[in-house]
């Protein structure tokens, strides 16, 4: 991170912390070290109460003098308002030199004097980790369970579930085990429950304990492990109908996410057949639908889709149930059924969505083979809804228009594409076509009709045709810039710089809590409630400073955020690519650089689709869970990340593994690899395939007529996929474009 050296000998002498973060920010750690010892030796009482025997204990953990630090921490508790963070800093630290039983001991006491807020789950997490590594379990008994927020509960009682198991108390720790899983059975901890559950002796007798751990293992995607219990759980004969239908579905669906689609489409049938609910029956003959049309039965798929229609009609089921029909009718050559089918979406107030991704299904596949008589009464269709982007609507109008001869218009639209977001999937299709030759006569007509306008917009518009055709585009760039840098609100987007270290308002507030004292130590990531109350976005310069320090201090999440809404505040007069490439790089970060380069080169992948995953996936939360239970940066659930690990030749990994990045993007850069030799190099399909699973990815190829990614995209049927694709792409083109450093 580069800020311009404070020139700071007056400031220093009332406050020496804006020198010592400063160097600290540079990464001159041992200079930061020196600084705040001689700051102590020269004023200790002042230097204890602005935390400088927190930050020196901090410095030497960075430095790798461990066991002073140990010191260090132990020393920083005699100042009240660091005391919890110094504790759990010291706890960290013996848990690191091998300590678990110290560190346990410093975790239960700081749980049971009450942890600041921020501090109570990473300390009860930590408390766990030691109590398994070899900590006194008694330690449990000192903490008062009450106490504890909601959130921390769960984590409280599977510690204590796993004390009672090691302590052979196998009756109590089921007990334990089982109430947890009865809260929720899709929480990392719930896994955790459910493998302690399992291990326990006499669980399979149990068919209560076997519906949760069978419900637990289909949460989390084990679905090998999953059916046996459900099977289990279903025979039963008490079960109640939700009950049973519940398991029924679950496996059903183990079965469709193990591509065991024939017998999932058998058990979602019986499913239909055995409920008395319209709604129940309506949602198991679509899942019929689904798994016999990825088997590839499509005949009897579209029969199933129409039943479900049959089941509900009016019911929410309804639209998707028409739209999977309406694909399968086109598809099969009967134009008039799917014009029929179509229609009658439009007809319904639920159908918005599904009517824009038929319309669009529709229009994208006739353009393809050449054929328009219908694509703009489709195009109109979508466009009413509001329901597809405007790129899409702009891109195929493009494509309808070079059909039928009209260049000057088919120019117009992609342009308008081109100039919403140029970086946008669409609006990169939109690029490649304004580069043919047979639109190059218009593209410079279009041009040169711009070339009189005398506003920012204007001067845009022709770059941008230039830059994608004759590459002549910076003198109308340049020109464009400096027009909206004459404009106040316009010109802090194109130059964007963080304020000087000794310019913060921080320096002039007193530290009132133990977050804004960390703050003032340029412990940003262990306060980053307090950094976006003094770098607040409502002042763009304190607020891009502030993202930029978070990114700079590993919160790479949190900086993301700032800069999203940082962004957002962008007027919008300014283009999205003439905002300063210093903001876009906080909206495109580049963390663990060398490990992404590596693993990408070493599997042959685009770093930067790798990058753009990871960005996606996890927004660079090493310790991100999903509601699916998939993990760490590249949010991989264990039963895939271990399929891929043997394919690639990497170390079986367990759950806790998945939250460590080096494992994380191995793992990503090699399932990218893999589907991109199932997909042929298709990038479109291989991101859709690692979002939504590759035979959906497949399914979805099975729909094209063509190898156009932009035919692709606009037949992906599910909403998040597809701006799962666009955003991957997006933050791609934007990566290429800014030149990130890869070193």
């Amino acid at each position: 991170m580069t800020l311009a050296l404070p020139l700071l000998l007056a400031v220093a002498v009332v406050d020496p912390r804006p020198q010592i973060v400063h160097l600290a920010l540079e990464g001159q750690l041992r200079p930061a070290l020196a600084a705040t010892e001689n700051a102590l030796a020269a004023d200790p009482e002042r230097g204890r109460a602005l935390g400088l025997d927190y930050l020196r204990a901090d410095l030497l953990q960075r430095v790798g003098r461990r066991r002073e630090a140990v010191e260090g921490f132990a020393r920083a508790m005699a100042v009240p308002l660091l005391a919890p963070w110094s504790r759990f800093r010291l706890a960290l630290a013996q848990e690191e030199l091998g300590h678990p039983e110290i560190a346990a001991g410093l975790a239960a006491t700081l749980v049971a004097e009450g942890a600041p807020p921020p501090l109570v789950r990473p300390a009860l997490e930590l408390l766990r980790r030691a109590l398994a590594a070899g900590g006194d379990c008694r330690l449990l008994a000192g903490l008062r369970r009450e106490r504890l927020p909601g959130a921390e509960l769960r984590t409280f009682d599977l510690t204590a579930a796993e004390c009672l198991a090691r302590r052979g108390r196998a009756d109590e720790a089921r007990a334990a085990a089982i109430a947890l899983l009865e809260q929720a059975v899709d929480d990392a901890l719930a896994r955790d429950a459910a493998e302690l559950l399992a291990g326990l002796a006499g669980a399979s007798d149990d068919p209560r304990t076997a519906r949760l751990l069978g419900l637990a293992a289909h949460a989390h995607r084990e679905f090998d492990l999953a059916r046996p219990w459900l099977e289990r759980a279903l025979a039963d004969p008490t079960l109640t109908e939700s009950h049973a239908w519940e398991l029924g579905y679950a496996l059903a669906r183990s079965e469709f996410w193990l591509g065991r689609y024939r017998p999932a489409a058998e058990r979602f049938a019986a499913l239909g057949r055995g409920t008395t609910t319209a709604a129940r029956r309506a949602a198991a003959l679509h899942q019929v639908g689904r798994a016999l049309e990825l088997h590839g039965d499509t005949v009897a798929a579209l029969a199933a889709f129409r039943q479900a229609l049959e089941a509900e009609p009016l019911g929410e089921w309804a639209p998707a149930a028409m739209l999977s029909a309406l694909r399968l009718e086109a598809l099969a050559g009967d134009d008039r059924a799917a014009r029929a089918r179509l229609a009658a979406l439009g007809q319904r107030r639920d159908g918005r969505s599904a009517l824009a991704r038929g319309a669009l299904f529709l229009a994208a596949g006739d353009l393809v083979r050449g054929r328009r008589e219908r694509v703009e009464g489709y195009l109109d269709a979508a466009e009413r809804t509001r329901a597809a982007s405007d790129q899409e609507i702009a891109y195929w109008r493009g494509r309808a228009a070079e059909l039928a001869g009209a260049g000057r218009e088919a120019v117009a639209r992609y342009l308008d594409a081109l100039e919403r977001d140029p970086f946008h999937p669409f609006a990169q299709a939109a690029a490649r076509r304004l580069a043919q030759p047979e639109l190059a006569a218009e593209v410079q007509a279009r041009a040169a009709a711009l070339a009189g306008g005398e506003g920012p917009i204007d001067w845009h518009r022709r770059a941008l045709l230039l830059e994608f055709t004759t590459g002549g585009a910076e003198p109308d760039r340049r020109r464009g810039r400096e027009g909206l840098a004459r404009q106040p609100a316009s010109a802090l987007w194109l130059d964007w710089e963080p304020l000087p270290v000794e310019g913060w308002p921080l320096w002039s507030a007193p530290a009132e809590r133990a977050e804004e004292l960390l703050l003032g130590l340029g412990r940003f990531d262990e306060a980053p409630g307090a950094v976006l109350r003094h770098f607040p976005v409502a002042r763009p310069s304190l607020g891009f400073t502030g993202a930029r320090l978070l990114a700079a201090t590993g919160a790479v999440r949190r900086s993301l955020a700032v800069a999203e809404a940082l962004f957002e505040r962008r007027p919008r007069v300014v283009p999205i690519d003439w905002v300063s490439p210093a903001l876009r790089r906080l909206l495109y970060p580049f963390p663990h650089p060398a490990e992404i380069r590596a693993e990408a080169e070493a599997r042959r992948v685009d770093p930067f689709l790798l990058l753009g995953v990871i960005r996606e996936e996890s927004r660079f939360d090493a310790g991100a869970v999903s509601p699916a239970a998939a993990r760490g940066l590249a949010q991989f659930v264990l039963p895939t990340a271990r399929r891929v690990a043997i394919s690639a030749g990497l170390p079986l990994p367990g759950a806790r593994d998945l939250d460590r990045p080096t494992v994380a993007i191995a793992l990503g850069a090699s399932y990218l690899a893999e589907l991109s030799v199932r997909f042929q190099g298709r990038d479109a399909a291989v991101a859709a395939a690692y979002n939504a699973g590759e035979d959906q990815a497949a399914l979805w190829q099975r729909y094209c007529f063509s190898r156009e990614p932009e035919e692709f995209l606009s037949k992906v049927g599910f909403r998040e996929t597809r701006a799962y694709v666009c955003l991957l792409y997006t933050s791609d083109a934007a990566d290429e474009a800014d030149s990130v450093d890869l070193g």
